[in-house]
């Protein structure tokens, strides 16, 4: 076969001719060069492209980064803006800087002799002043060291110097505010130390700032006082710690209001409920007497109030509790009485105290006479007084004779009075007593009051002299005797004549 012929035949067997973006292969009759590789789906190189890749492949160079005119267009806007904002935040001097009044945590760098330099985050640093130190307590000032972090208020900036003047005192103040507005929204009770008073009420400490306690919502602060006694009244709560409510927060005037009636109206509450399932009839506690009033005294058991009504003070009767009981007395009490639903708690003292009527049965029996003391008249009778605690009836029939027309007005409370013993019942506590009987028997008050009786002067002076002769022993001569009794014994010449 002619090389033509073959040339023909290789033609026609060679295959189809594949896509354009295929990679080509190396043919046998090409001379040899250099391939190029095009990949099946890559995008189309645009100059831009090359011109970047050929920047990325470039090697490192000495030369400075382009200027944001010969970057891109928008690669040159946002270096731009970059630069600008770096070129104000070291020229126009507008970065984060704290305003006046500002609260803010800074760093501490140095401790002068009379100055704190501290960091607060700004190109420039800040200054505590002595003036700010000496308003801080000074063991809290003692204990300050570099690098403690701390609260500062900018309270002013003086460009002159290119510091700001710093506040501690300030800082602590404005956390105090922020505390008492949170005590505020929250209603929470807190305790506070009372340190001073004026003629409307109570200075408390409120940690860095001074809380103020109106007269009227002080607990059992008495009403219509005399300007000395409100004073004296307001002075005894210097140094007692009050549990207190913030009823009022208004920082620009400075006004931090609380209220003590408040507080421990709610804390008096909520403990009441807890007593009322932790107590039970016939426990013994001890209270503190917190106010009284005609019917009775108000007795605090631990975080509640009972009742301790006047009839459950003493056996005996009692006008008023104030005859028995005052403002403050530790007393020691007992449950008679629990009430969950009106949330009452009645208590009682006088059974903590020996019953007279325990014992009456020994003391006195039926058909005795004893002196009595009217307490009450009523329409059936009188009521008597045999001793504190012990009353005994008189009946009607039994005031006078019965030829006397109104026999309740032969008696008025405060009448002593002669009386004999009818019948005594212990176990009801009852006595029953009679003026007529006594008086029909000549019974007098009188005769029933034992006086004791004087010894005789003649026989004290015997008896003295009796003492002295035993005491001298046998050495005490007739003579001496003599002259000791006086004109009372005849001397030996007489006797001799």
């Amino acid at each position: 076969m002619s090389e033509s012929e073959q040339l023909e035949t290789g033609v026609e067997n060679a295959p189809e001719a594949e896509p354009e973006n295929q990679p080509q292969t190396e043919s046998a009759t090409e001379p040899a060069a250099e391939p190029v590789t095009v990949q099946a789906d890559q995008p189309e190189i645009s100059p831009q492209t090359e011109s970047t890749a050929e920047h990325a492949e470039a090697p490192e160079s000495s030369h400075p980064p382009e200027s944001p005119a010969e970057l891109p267009e928008e690669q040159a806007d946002e270096a731009d803006s970059d630069l600008n904002l770096f070129e104000r935040y070291l020229e126009e001097d507008i970065q984060f800087e704290p305003s006046r009044g500002d609260l803010c945590k800074g760093v501490i760098v140095e401790i002068r002799p009379n100055e704190v330099l501290v960091n607060v985050g700004s190109k420039r640093d800040g200054v505590v002043p002595q003036s700010d130190l000496s308003r801080l307590d000074p063991d809290f000032v003692a204990n300050l060291h570099e690098g403690q972090t701390v609260d500062v208020v900018v309270s002013k900036q003086t460009d002159d110097e290119n510091v700001f003047l710093l506040s501690m005192s300030d800082a602590l103040q404005q956390k105090d505010w922020i505390l008492a507005q949170e005590l505020l929204d929250s209603g929470e009770t807190t305790m506070h130390k009372v340190v001073g008073f004026n003629k409307g009420g109570l200075t408390v400490e409120f940690n860095h700032l001074r809380g103020f306690v109106p007269a009227s919502h002080i607990v059992d602060m008495p009403r219509n006082l005399s300007e000395e006694a409100r004073r004296q009244e307001l002075e005894r709560h210097i140094g007692q710690e009050l549990r207190l409510k913030v009823i009022e927060v208004e920082r620009r005037r400075r006004r931090l209001v609380m209220s003590q009636m408040l507080a421990e109206r709610e804390y008096r509450a909520r403990r009441k409920k807890e007593l009322f399932q932790e107590l039970k009839v016939g426990d013994e506690l001890e209270g503190i007497v917190r106010s009284i009033r005609p019917f009775g005294a108000f007795v605090d058991i631990g975080g509640a109030d009972g009742l301790l009504h006047v009839s459950e003070i003493d056996w005996a009767p009692v006008k008023h509790p104030r005859d028995v009981l005052k403002v403050g007395d530790k007393v020691k009490v007992k449950v008679i009485r629990l009430d969950p639903d009106r949330h009452r708690i009645a208590l009682s003292r006088k059974r903590l105290l020996p019953n007279p009527w325990d014992t009456i049965d020994k003391r006195y029996h039926q058909g005795d006479f004893i002196p009595v003391t009217i307490t009450r008249v009523v329409d059936f009778g009188a009521f008597a007084q045999i001793e504190p605690g012990v009353e005994g009836l008189i009946h009607i029939s039994e005031l006078a004779d019965i030829t006397v027309a109104e026999p309740l007005k032969t008696v008025r409370p405060g009448d002593k009075v002669p009386a004999k013993i009818l019948r005594i019942d212990p176990r009801r506590q009852r006595v029953g007593l009679s003026v007529r009987q006594a008086q029909d028997a000549g019974v007098t008050v009188e005769s029933l009051i034992e006086t004791p009786e004087e010894p005789e002067p003649a026989a004290e002076e015997s008896a003295a002299e009796e003492t002295a002769v035993e005491e001298a022993g046998p050495e005490v001569s007739a003579d001496e005797t003599s002259e000791t009794n006086g004109d009372e014994s005849p001397s030996s010449d007489e006797d001799q004549g």
